[in-house]
């Protein structure tokens, strides 16, 4: 078993490249690397370390062994599972998105981690394509694929522009401060793409001017405002048909 330990190895080097780059993501633990390979996905390169092939055996992939203290420089994660692999990016085709009944428009949500735990949260309520646009998060970046818990690999993602918003047959709805509409179940219907905005500024004009309608989430206590994932959360609930509309009308605060 050869064990790789200097850092100025070869094949070192190119996972410490791949790690750094942009063209493929990376997935760190068993979990996920597993979920990956089940869906079909081919690593470019997997890594593990003799602590993991000793007590989980062989990843099913093609791998090479590194040493402890090398698979730490490659981790992102604190407590490292000794297992890593890295994919190409499963970017989806926008032809392929505007297929789906139910989609989520994330609007320059720039914390990967709102963009991870958005992500996880649509797959849970049953959106299975999203659209990313200019200035969101890359939802492949380590954190964003652990916030969403590897339902990146489930939710089909696409990169989009204000000209495919507008050739979308949904119906836009977007989460804004003081919109039209009031939350409930029933404005849910049909082939709808629920977007939600930037953490501080929200929903874009241009977005807005795209927008069938406009939502807000009523609250009764003194909250100026809600985290994106959490508001989200709420609307995609919501939409799901999990929560009932509340009679209730007090403030309705903007996204944080």
């Amino acid at each position: 078993m050869d064990i790789i330990t200097g850092r100025h190895n070869p094949t070192f080097k190119t996972l410490l490249g791949l790690m750094r780059g942009r063209e493929v993501m990376m997935l760190e633990g068993r979990r996920l690397v597993e979920d990956a390979l089940l869906r079909g996905l081919i690593p470019r390169m997997a890594a593990v370390t003799a602590d993991h092939l000793d007590s989980s055996g062989e990843p099913g992939c093609g791998y090479v062994i590194i040493s402890e203290k090398l698979f730490a420089a490659l981790s992102d994660t604190r407590s490292p599972q000794g297992i890593l692999a890295f994919f190409p990016l499963p970017w989806a085709e926008m032809v392929e998105v505007r297929s789906l009944e139910k989609l989520v428009i994330l609007d320059g949500v720039q914390d990967p981690g709102n963009v991870g735990t958005i992500i996880r949260t649509a797959e849970a309520f049953g959106f299975s394509g999203m659209i990313v646009m200019e200035g969101t998060a890359n939802p492949f970046l380590p954190k964003a694929v652990r916030s969403s818990m590897g339902s990146c690999l489930g939710v089909r993602i696409a990169r989009g522009t204000l000209d495919d918003l507008g050739h979308l047959p949904h119906r836009i709805i977007s989460l804004v401060p003081s919109g039209r509409a009031k939350l409930s179940p029933g404005i849910f219907s049909g082939r709808v793409a629920l977007c939600f905005g930037q953490e501080a500024s929200g929903v874009s004009e241009e977005v807005l001017r795209l927008s069938r309608d406009a939502v807000q989430i009523p609250m009764q206590g003194r909250t100026e405002s809600l985290n994106v994932a959490v508001a989200a959360g709420i609307v995609l609930a919501c939409a799901a048909g999990s929560i009932q509309e509340d009679p209730l009308r007090s403030e309705f605060p903007h996204q944080r």
